[in-house]
């Protein structure tokens, strides 16, 4: 159980943390720099993240919310398997409501891009993640 509980510990906030090419925030990184983004181009960007802000964060909350229930339920002494059934599936849905609201706002900004901007903008996430140490290993 305490194995559980441990992996549970481990891994729950390395997915939550773990980025996907949809969960890349550009838009604040130095890459907007090259990008070589028109005046026009950055104003609508900002705006439309400022539109989207209070629901991303409401999501990001509700999905930290509720990997917070399930690390309190694998903590128990007796972990409830419909208990933590229940929790999952809440887990699970805070997350898809969360990359659900974000990629709304992505396909918006992609629209702001151009074509050539846009693959600029993939190949950019990808060199970072390539660089990216992984820290998330869990020994069995």
């Amino acid at each position: 159980m305490r194995r559980l509980a441990l992996f549970a510990l481990l891994i729950v906030p390395a997915f939550a943390s773990g980025q996907n090419r949809a969960n890349f925030p550009w838009w604040n990184s130095p890459v907007t720099q090259d990008l070589g983004l028109s005046a026009e181009q950055s104003q609508k960007i900002h705006e439309i993240v400022r539109s989207y802000r209070d629901r991303l964060l409401d999501a990001r909350n509700g999905a930290l919310k509720a990997e917070g229930e399930l690390e309190d339920v694998l903590n128990s002494p007796k972990v409830d398997q419909g208990q933590a059934k229940k929790v999952i599936d809440r887990v699970a849905s805070a997350r898809a409501n969360s990359s659900h609201v974000f990629l709304e706002m992505s396909l918006k900004l992609r629209g702001v891009l151009t074509l050539d901007q846009w693959r600029q903008l993939v190949r950019r996430w990808d060199e970072m993640q390539r660089k990216k140490p992984t820290d998330t290993q869990v020994e069995p």
